[in-house]
């Protein structure tokens, strides 16, 4: 057999045509493959599952502690930075807005999720929401998508606004606590739980006024999503319970799959072959006993980076509005927070503040203590009030001040009004075996002690206190919106508003999200057009936890023996106390501490509206 000379321009000849018919199908193998990419669509699947907080807290689950578990947080601003950064992924074609799964984003919140959700279709990507079961608020976040599949299995229940508000006064009654109390306004709704078995007549047609602006925002938003009339929205939503069939035929959903079909349904209305991706997702962090000092210590946090960018400072309001030098898990202090708006104002590098409010309100002095600090920092760059879930009494009277007010409809704010409360735990003492008695040498000293309800001549006194923060509290509101005193009063005397509501009486601004707030900010601040922009969340939730908080402990004697026992039962029940609790122990007068009349400007915070 004769061999070719590996030299011999013969075999160079054939090792060439070799090579190139190799080439030509290995280009051809590519090309293909690339091709083949080229066509596909590539869709983002993102689940909602869990809570969605702008404060997630820290919290340990012990239970996940002893089993190598951890800590858990979701925050509501990684998850809409995450659909902005997908509106500008040239790569996503179309996002899968799974909302399958339970998941919690809060009334204003859902609204601003929508808005988000508004700009991935401008951007030209296609939105599918999936759906399992749905009610009003998931049904509000799944119109603003361009399409909705639902399962076939699932059920469409779309309730109309509904509010839930809890009464004290039996339970007091049957413990042994009296109530007395001043107030101006008779809307001040704050007080009601504690005095009344039930709600006034004149609150309750207030409270009917409001859920039905509400529920009438919630039908906008699902009607303009799913081009329908308003009309016919709440029609529906008196229907309330629609099976799928029923949903489709009313053109709240767009399309019925079969369960455990998901993707194939989308493969299908797009018509290609689908590349999915889906958010990475971290590794659980271990979470051992070293770690668990650490938080105790209040270390382990991240060190901050040194930032060289313009800056625009988001910082939250948030809790009840409480006096105090320390910061508390919950609540809004009015000494640090004085500390931190002055620092922001001081801080070249801070281009503007966006002051983000979500509180009942709280103590009047230490309100007006936050509110004059946000003065001087109104006056030294641009600031933008957002208000979220409830900016109201305490907590709308820090965002009186001359810079506009963002709120969202859903937004309940006002609550103009001021009262004061004290508690008498004398009937529950003696039922417990404790005999208080006060030596004084005077009736004057003994005004504020635990056991001793109050005179109609101090009642007098304490009502003029009380009348006096009012017409402080009302020229506040009148300089800062240009409202006359005379006008203003039939908006305040503790009427509570949602932010549609309060828009049309002057209260605020403007109706919008944080995102609107932000935008106007940026314009304001001369940074609308400036990418290199650090958006920065302050104050940071706090990297350490309270040990005595995380092991239950209470120094007061008074929570414990009966009254403990009964709340106890009714927390068993479902019932929300904590706000029971809360003004339990700030009206209860210590007997180390100072006898002080304290005036409020709180919300009712025990109503839930859903």
């Amino acid at each position: 057999m004769k061999t070719l000379n590996p030299s011999s321009p013969l075999a160079t000849l054939v090792g060439s045509l070799l090579f190139g018919l190799f080439f030509v199908q290995s280009v051809g193998a590519d090309d293909k493959a690339a091709k083949a990419k080229a066509d596909a669509k590539v869709v983002h699947h993102l689940t909602l599952s869990g809570a969605y907080s702008e404060r997630p807290g820290t919290s340990l689950d012990l239970t996940s502690l002893v089993m190598g578990g951890g800590l858990s947080s979701k925050s509501y601003f990684k998850l809409v930075d995450h659909v902005e950064a997908l509106a500008k992924d040239d790569e996503v074609d179309c996002v899968l807005l799974d909302l399958s799964q339970p998941f919690m984003l809060g009334k204003v919140n859902t609204r601003d999720f929508a808005t988000r959700l508004a700009k991935l279709n401008a951007a030209g990507k296609r939105t599918i929401a999936w759906v399992g079961s749905v009610d009003t608020a998931n049904l509000g976040v799944a119109s603003a998508c361009s399409e909705i599949f639902m399962s076939s299995d699932g059920m469409v229940d779309i309730p109309s606004a509904t509010m839930s508000h809890t009464f004290y006064k039996d339970l007091f009654n049957l413990l042994g606590v009296n109530v007395t109390a001043v107030r101006s306004g008779d809307f001040k709704g704050a007080v009601e739980p504690f005095t009344r078995a039930e709600m006034s007549a004149h609150l309750r047609r207030h409270y009917e006024a409001m859920l039905r602006s509400m529920n009438d925002a919630a039908v906008a938003q699902i009607a303009a999503g799913r081009k329908l009339p308003a009309a016919r929205v709440r029609e529906l939503q008196q229907q309330r319970l629609m099976r799928p069939v029923e949903a489709k035929a009313a053109k709240l959903i767009d399309r019925l799959v079969e369960p455990g079909h998901m993707r194939e349904a989308v493969a299908a209305a797009l018509r290609a072959k689908v590349e999915w991706r889906e958010p990475k997702k971290k590794p659980p962090k271990s979470f051992g006993f070293t770690d668990l000092l650490k938080l105790l210590a209040g270390g382990g946090g991240a060190a901050d980076k040194k930032n060289t960018k313009p800056t625009v400072v988001v910082y939250h309001l948030h809790g009840q509005i409480m006096d105090g030098h320390k910061p508390s898990a919950g609540s809004l202090i009015d000494g640090p927070t004085v500390k931190a708006l002055d620092e922001l104002r001081a801080d070249p590098q801070v281009k503007g503040v966006v002051l983000r409010i979500n509180s009942p309100g709280g103590s009047a002095t230490a309100s007006e203590n936050i509110r004059v600090a946000i003065e001087r920092l109104v006056v030294a760059k641009p600031v933008v009030f957002s208000m979220g879930e409830v900016a109201a009494s305490g907590g709308y009277l820090v965002a009186c001040a001359k810079a506009p007010i963002f709120a969202d409809a859903d937004t309940i704010t006002g609550s103009i009004g001021v009262f004061g409360m004290a508690l008498s735990f004398d009937t529950l003492l003696r039922r417990v075996g404790v005999n208080l008695e006060t030596i004084a040498i005077d009736e004057a000293a003994r005004q504020f002690e635990i056991g001793k309800l109050w005179t109609d001549e101090e009642l007098a006194k304490l009502q003029q206190h009380v009348d006096a923060t009012y017409d402080l509290f009302l020229k506040r509101v009148s300089a800062a919106r240009n409202l006359p005193v005379a006008k203003l009063k039939p908006l305040a005397g503790g009427r509570v508003w949602s932010g549609a509501q309060a828009k049309a009486h002057g209260l605020v601004d403007h109706l919008g999200g944080l995102g609107e707030s932000l935008e106007h900010l940026r314009k304001e601040a001369k940074l609308a057009n400036n990418d290199n922009v650090e958006i920065k969340h302050l104050p940071k939730a706090s990297a350490g936890l309270d040990l005595s908080s995380l092991l239950g402990g209470d120094e007061d004697e008074i929570f414990q023996g009966e009254l403990k026992r009964q709340l106890t039962k009714i927390r068993a029940l479902g019932i929300d106390t904590g706000p029971l609790e809360f003004l339990l122990r700030h009206a209860h007068q210590k007997p180390s501490g100072p006898k002080t009349m304290n005036s409020w400007m709180l919300q009712p915070m025990n109503f839930k509206v859903r």
